[in-house]
C-alpha cells in the first residue's frame, strides 16, 4: 500500500485502522510513525506511548516539530519546547491543536 493509499484508506502502513476513538489525527498519526525509528513503525501509536521509549531522540523530535508545523501551519511556542510536550503522541497533539485553535 502507498502513502497515499494509507492516508486515503485511513490505515496505518500495516494495514491496521486507526481506532476509531482514537483522539489522535491519522496525519499527525503519520507525521510521527515518519520520524520513529524504522524498527519501531509498524508499532502501534497510542496516545500514551512513551516517545523516548519507542525511539524518538532529539534530532527526531525537531524533524518532528518542524513537520508538524508545516503541516498544521502552526507554531509551537518556546516554552511548549520540552520534554512535557514530547513525551508523548497526547501531549504533542494537545500542543498543536492548541495552536491550531489560537
Amino acid at each position: 500500500m502507498t502513502d497515499r493509499e494509507t492516508l486515503a484508506g485511513r490505515q496505518t502502513p500495516a494495514g491496521r485502522e486507526t481506532p476509531a476513538g482514537d483522539a489522535l489525527d491519522e496525519r499527525f498519526v503519520e507525521l510521527l510513525r515518519g520520524v520513529l525509528p524504522a524498527a519501531k513503525r509498524a508499532e502501534p501509536i497510542t496516545p500514551d506511548l512513551d516517545l523516548k521509549a519507542a525511539g524518538l531522540d532529539s534530532m527526531a523530535t525537531i524533524e518532528l516539530l518542524l513537520r508538524l508545523e508545516n503541516a498544521y501551519r502552526v507554531t509551537l511556542p518556546d516554552s511548549a519546547l520540552n520534554g512535557r510536550t514530547f513525551a508523548t503522541p497526547a501531549a504533542v497533539w494537545s500542543a498543536v491543536e492548541e495552536q491550531r485553535e489560537a
